[in-house]
């Protein structure tokens, strides 16, 4: 299986340069840059669940709970 089937997390954001748009194969691993680029200035930092649910950097916690393996996609929705 290739790398960009793998990916499952979007996180997008916004700079003074113009938007970016990065896949993360966990929920760990999108959460982690995430924060990253809330870090480093970037504006409307978004993730975007494999279940299509878009999170807000203040809904940033209902990750945190989360395990990436298949049963953690049967949480409730955030």
């Amino acid at each position: 299986m290739d790398s960009a089937a793998k990916l499952q997390y979007l996180i997008s954001g916004n700079n003074q340069f113009g938007r970016v748009n990065l896949g993360r194969a966990t929920a760990m691993a999108a959460l982690k840059k995430a924060k990253e680029l809330l870090q480093e200035g970037y504006m409307d930092v978004k993730i975007c669940t494999p279940r299509g649910q878009v999170l807000r950097s203040d809904e940033f916690d209902h990750l945190d709970g989360w395990r990436d393996d298949k049963n953690s996609l049967q949480q409730s929705p955030c």
